[in-house]
């Protein structure tokens, strides 16, 4: 790509705000699946994961022990048959996606802004699902491999716990216009991020965004089925 000055960025998360479910949760199951992960992986997600099925716990504690798990049993895996199974679910699952977000997407691509997917799911996964939706540029969660396998150490987290900072280094790197950029995301843990574009989209938030893209008078945007609300005036019933 080109670049001249006052390129707009749209930045999107990709878990739970274009994708209908998680990468990295779709991934495990079929790394249990392909017996690359043991099928006790499933067993030891499942109290989190009924917890939050049952409205008793948080997506954020269910989501923090699928990585644990992920982390575990990557340990010692070939990098080559991990990467043939995430191939696999994107070639699978790539269209599950939501309307809202899948036509802003197509909008935002058409008026030339530059798409970039941050996410908190291993890079090599992200990689190909950005490439297979549109996307100019991804970020994930980097992991060592070593002599061909994964050793279970992180190399990087930036991805998932500063967004903030990659997109403030990708507006100084390319001289993005932020005020004119737009930036999509569905939990607290994209505030920072969403607070430094003039188009911040709260979409299907949960309660910690949604109280504070209400405070701060966002656009807040909730597809249930097939419909999507654009959410100017609403009240909180819990």
């Amino acid at each position: 790509m080109n670049f001249k000055k006052n390129v707009k960025l749209a930045i999107f998360d990709i878990d739970g705000t274009i994708f209908r479910s998680s990468l990295l949760i779709e991934l495990c199951h079929n790394l249990v699946d392909a017996k690359i992960f043991p099928a006790s992986a499933r067993k030891e997600i499942s109290k989190e994961y009924l917890a939050w099925l049952d409205r008793k716990g948080s997506y954020e504690a269910y989501i923090d022990k699928v990585v644990k798990i992920y982390v575990k049993y990557i340990t010692g895996q070939r990098y080559t048959k991990v990467k043939r199974v995430a191939d696999y679910v994107i070639r699978e699952q790539k269209d599950r996606v939501y309307r809202f977000t899948r036509d802003l997407i197509k909008k935002l691509k058409h008026q030339k802004y530059f798409l970039v997917a941050i996410s908190g799911s291993p890079s090599y996964i992200v990689q190909k699902y950005a490439k297979a939706i549109g996307f100019d540029l991804f970020f994930g969660t980097e992991l060592e491999v070593l002599g061909g396998k994964f050793t279970g150490k992180i190399k990087s987290l930036d991805s998932a716990l500063n967004k903030a900072k990659i997109v403030r280094d990708l507006a100084k790197k390319y001289q993005a216009n932020l005020k004119q950029s737009v930036a999509v995301g569905d939990t607290e843990s994209d505030i920072a991020m969403l607070k430094l574009v003039g188009r911040p989209i709260a979409f299907n938030p949960n309660l910690g965004l949604a109280k504070f893209a209400k405070k701060s008078k966002w656009t807040v945007v909730a597809e249930r089925k097939d419909v999507i609300y654009n959410l100017e005036k609403f009240k909180f019933l819990n």
